[in-house]
């Protein structure tokens, strides 16, 4: 009994603490809740329309109101379509659509996408600055280029772009982040 009770304890101490790191001074719990909500709502709308259907591969991410489309359309039409799906969502200060029109990419292709964004995100736990919060950085790739969303300042961006290009696998990094200085 007394071990689960610690071990219960020691899970909810978790909970507390990743909490803790995801809602920081520069994001708030309703901003994360929203952000949240928008990319949930937006990747629906980008999964259901049939005009998009075998024609694109798109991923949504969606950090402090900023909605970042990336993946591929087959078609300038399909990738402006795919734009038209997600704008004039509450809470979405604007879209950057940044998908590459090109032949559909398979899915060793999104593998190795998938592996790119855990080594980056695995690296900025190393970003040597006083008081950097990895938690503050979204991080999503594709076709090997690193997108990097986030509220930081510009010496954080600085060092986060320069750990992401060191990560194996990197064609380029692209920044989305809104800067705090």
């Amino acid at each position: 009994m007394r071990k689960t009770i610690l071990t219960l304890l020691a899970l909810s101490l978790c909970g507390v603490l990743a909490a803790c790191s995801l809602f920081t001074p520069r994001r708030g719990f309703n901003r994360v809740m929203n952000d949240r909500n928008v990319q949930i709502t937006a990747q629906h709308a980008l999964d259901t329309d049939p005009e998009l259907d075998g024609r694109a591969h798109i991923g949504s991410s969606v950090y402090n109101g900023v909605l970042l489309l990336i993946g591929e359309a087959a078609t300038e039409q399909v990738k402006e379509r795919a734009g038209a799906d997600v704008a004039g969502y509450d809470g979405v200060q604007r879209v950057v659509n940044l998908i590459d029109v090109m032949p559909l990419q398979s899915v060793a292709r999104t593998m190795q996408d998938a592996a790119i964004t855990a080594a980056v995100k695995t690296a900025l736990l190393h970003v040597d600055r006083p008081g950097f919060d990895p938690g503050r950085v979204k991080v999503s790739t594709a076709h090997g280029k690193v997108y990097l969303m986030g509220l930081v300042s510009h010496a954080e961006a600085e060092a986060v772009v320069s750990v992401a290009r060191k990560v194996a696998g990197v064609k380029q990094v692209v920044q989305v982040f809104e800067y705090t200085d």
